[in-house]
Order: structure tokens, then sequence, then C-alpha cells
């Protein structure tokens, strides 16, 4: 299979709608889980529903990630809903494809563990991890944005998050922010990909967005004052970049995200990375 690298010149944005039905209590967690639908959600905010311990896995289900007992004042922002169904008991459940405020901590959770809202604990400003790190940007380029970057990644439709490659992702402002020609991240950080993921880089496909060009500016400029949707300005990048992509292009593809703040000098930029399946990729070999 070719490496597939798109190298996009623009912009972001939104992230959808989902509802749930049966509330089914999820099997045991050595059972894989399928997802059977998915729906995306306009990154809602929810918390725990209590103090006792309840955990938030990979996409699988496979693998315990964070405890919500240890996150009594966070505010977890809903970007889907999913319906997974148990291979050990055959089972259906609806889960909630869940990210903290600086989308350093997510998975998916099973929707009874969560209550909706925003957590009345977490004051004026909603803690990271409730040891005094703060959701909030503050207008930098070092974390991660609690909405552009789960609009980003809402574009692709079909596609799983998935926590590996939105660990990859969060490292592109330290790229971007590290050079006086951002497009030297682009490169550099791609350098980087490629070094530190040798075995699965072949199976990722990029999209950088954000060339600084002059057409590109102009069109910046126009995303910057709300000229154009920043949907359509993604839409349109995708398009340009290859008659034949579109955001449904890359269905049951595995993504992560990054996407600079509207705060940013660098708003306007961003990068997602797409991977096969692990099981297409033992296929293809």
């Amino acid at each position: 299979m070719k490496k597939n690298i798109l190298i996009l010149t623009t912009a972001l944005s939104a992230l959808g709608f989902l509802g749930a039905t049966t509330q089914t209590k999820p099997a045991q967690a050595s059972a894989h889980y399928y997802w059977v639908k998915s729906i995306n959600r306009n990154n809602l905010p929810y918390h725990a529903a209590s103090q006792r311990p309840a955990y938030i896995y990979n996409t699988t289900h496979t693998q315990k990630l964070h405890n919500l007992k240890n996150y009594p004042r966070t505010t977890w922002y809903v970007s889907k809903s999913i319906i997974m169904r148990s291979s050990y008991t055959g089972k259906k459940g609806i889960y909630y494809y869940v990210t903290n405020g600086t989308g350093k901590v997510s998975g998916v959770v099973w929707r009874g563990y969560l209550t909706s809202g925003t957590n009345p604990n977490g004051g004026t400003t909603p803690s990271d991890n409730d040891n005094g790190n703060s959701d909030n940007n503050n207008g930098t380029d070092t974390n991660p944005t609690n909405s552009l970057r789960q609009e980003l990644a809402g574009f692709f439709e079909g596609t799983v998050p998935d926590s590996q490659l939105q660990q990859i992702a969060n490292e592109y402002p330290s790229f971007v922010s590290k050079y006086s020609n951002p497009d030297s991240g682009d490169e550099y950080f791609q350098i980087m990909v490629a070094n530190k993921y040798k075995d699965t880089q072949q199976y990722m496909t990029f999209f950088f967005i954000g060339n600084s060009g002059k057409n590109n500016k102009e069109k910046q400029q126009q995303l910057k004052s709300g000229q154009i949707s920043f949907k359509n300005y993604v839409n349109n990048v995708v398009y340009a970049a290859n008659g034949n992509v579109s955001f449904t292009t890359f269905k049951n593809r595995l993504i992560g995200a990054y996407a600079f703040d509207k705060s940013s000098p660098n708003y306007g930029r961003g990068v997602v990375i797409l991977e096969y399946p692990k099981q297409d990729q033992k296929s293809s070999n």
C-alpha cells in the first residue's frame, strides 16, 4: 500500500449531534466491543454522575485509560454517542466518546456514568486533571483546544477517534511554534512521525491545514473575518487537494486532529492524521 500524504492549504470547523437509546450496563472489559453505530454530538458538557470508580476505555473497550473518580472537578465534552456490541455477551450498550477541556484525556465511557451539564464543582476555570492544571488555552499555542480540534475531526464522517493518533497530533503545535516559518514546522513534524512511528507511518494520511502561500493567506483572512464558514473552508481545501477526496472518503479510519484556537496567531492552521485500522494493515501486507 502506498503512503498517502495530502498537504492541504487552509482552515477548519463543526461536530454534529447524536442521540441514544437503551441503557444497557457494559459487559466485562476483556470483551472486544464493536461499533454498531455512531452519531456526532455538539461537544455537549457532562460530568461524573457520582464519585464511585467508573472507567474510561479505549475505543474497543479492551483497555482502561482513566477513572472518572480521579476527575471530580472536570467537565467532559461528548463528541460522539456510540452503540457498541460486546463480542462476549452480544449485548448492546450506549457509550459516549468524551474529552476533557484541553484534549489531553479522552476515551469511551458508558453513558450511565455521566450526567449532563458543566461540572458544578469546577468553578469558573474548569480543571484539567484536578491537580491545578487549567483547561483554558489562555490564548497560547501550547494546549489543544476543546472545540476546534474536535470540530475538525468531526468533519471526517465515520472515522473513529484514536488516543495514540490524538497524542501525536497534540505534538503538532510545538513544531509550528518553534520555527519562524510555520510551514517548516509541518515538515519537521512529519519527519518526527516517520522516525518515531516507523511501523505504522506508512498507513497514515496527513492533512496539513494552513499553508502560508499568498492565496492561502487571503483564504485565512476570509475565514477570520467570517466571510466563509469554517466547515466550507475545510471542505474546499480537502476537495482542492484531490478531486476524488471528500469528508466521507475516510470512513472507518482512525483519526487524531489538532486545530489552533481562534485566539491564537496560528488560527487557520492544523493537522489531521488518519490511519487504517490494525486489521486492515495486516491484510495489506
